[in-house]
């Protein structure tokens, strides 16, 4: 009987812990297009902050210790940043929103994709050009979108 118990409870932590970390496929609705949007703008931000400091200090002469170590904290924010947007692209946006009928899916596919070939390329450059592509493609998406998510 104690074995039994102890299965039991095995199984429900276990059925329990994944289920908590697949919320944001519930279709609970209290997430809101808009906060998805913003969310996205805060990342793009917080990128463009960490590539902005990871330039100016790989610009100094002589890196300290402490140098080396920021410059591994920026790298390490800038690409949590971007591994958000393409998590919060593919979770909300692709595997809830964008329904195979809606009006315009292809373009908006087509869209998304681009915003995570741009989200990858921030993780791979302390460039700007990738983050300037990445922000273009979010107010291309959000116009289409907005204009054509009830359809």
């Amino acid at each position: 009987m104690r074995i039994l118990h102890i299965f039991a409870h095995a199984f429900a932590t276990l059925f329990f812990a994944s289920s908590l970390s697949a919320h944001c496929q519930v279709p609970c609705g209290i997430f809101s297009d808009e906060l998805k949007f913003s969310e996205l703008k805060e990342h793009v931000l917080t990128i463009e902050k960490s590539a902005r400091l990871i330039r100016e200090l790989s610009a100094k002469e002589d890196l300290t210790a402490n140098d080396h170590q920021q410059l591994v904290r920026w790298t390490t924010n800038k690409e949590t940043h971007a591994q958000k947007i393409i998590d919060e692209t593919a979770n909300y946006f692709l595997a809830q929103r964008i329904k195979a009928d809606a009006n315009h899916y292809a373009e908006k596919i087509e869209v998304l994709h681009q915003i995570i070939v741009y989200a990858m390329k921030t993780k791979q450059s302390a460039g700007m050009d990738a983050t300037t592509k990445l922000t273009e493609s979010i107010a291309v998406f959000k116009d289409l979108y907005l204009d054509h998510h009830a359809n």
